[in-house]
């Protein structure tokens, strides 16, 4: 049996949660999901309701202004399936916006023009 000074944690790493708590046992995300690259906003007028997990709240709060869902995924500390769960649950209550970028192979060929230019 392990002693207590033996335990692999320590009061500064704080309570350890397991992902499927986190996400309340969750997986089923929205059919087609959110693109890594889509950006996510939350306009500025849209309430926050009761009823949101923590990590839920601090997605919508922290989505106030414009940000991809993979800058959202790394600021809330969870993997991106994790953030794109939760992200498409707002989204299916209507409480964030969601726009995609423009990945076309036009696009792309002007950026990778762009950056030769450098």
């Amino acid at each position: 049996m392990a002693r207590p000074e033996d335990a692999w944690w320590d009061d500064d790493a704080g309570p350890l949660v397991r992902l499927y708590a986190r996400v309340g046992g969750r997986s089923a995300a929205l059919p087609g999901g959110l693109e890594l690259s889509a950006i996510v906003h939350c306009p500025p007028e849209t309430p926050e309701p009761d009823g949101l997990s923590a990590d839920q709240l601090a997605a919508l709060r922290l989505v106030r202004r414009p940000l991809a869902l993979s800058e959202v995924a790394v600021r809330l500390g969870l993997p991106i399936g994790a953030a794109r769960l939760l992200l498409g649950e707002l989204l299916a209550a209507g409480l964030i916006e969601v726009r995609q970028r423009d990945s076309s192979p036009a696009v792309l060929e002007q950026l990778l023009s762009g950056l030769r230019s450098l």
